[in-house]
């Protein structure tokens, strides 16, 4: 019979691989929002958009593909308050980069 101290082990390499992967994807989705902020009116916009839709994607996949130690409860949690966290990347990063959202009105 294994112990909880010897769960909470073997799931720590995972959770850690898990954080990892997500603040690298919130940091790359940071650094594509300052790359196409001087061009949104040409491919700019379409690009971090594309962008965020993916990286929201990613962090709500990630944690059924690197955190399978742990309850379906605690992955669909773990979920959401990753893909809360990339949305709020994605939209901090449009303000941040001062993103335009309007270019032309006529």
């Amino acid at each position: 019979m294994t112990s909880t101290v010897e769960i909470a082990a073997a799931r720590a390499p995972t959770r850690k691989a898990l954080y990892v992967t997500a603040t690298a994807l919130c940091v790359g989705l940071l650094a594509c929002a300052f790359v196409a902020a001087p061009h949104s009116c040409e491919w700019g916009m379409a690009t971090y958009f594309s962008a965020g839709v993916a990286v929201i994607v990613g962090l709500v996949v990630s944690p059924f593909a690197l955190a399978r130690a742990d309850a379906i409860a605690t992955r669909f949690a773990l979920a959401a308050g990753l893909g809360i966290a990339g949305a709020a990347t994605w939209i901090g990063g449009l303000f941040a980069a001062n993103v335009r959202v309007i270019c032309r009105l006529f």
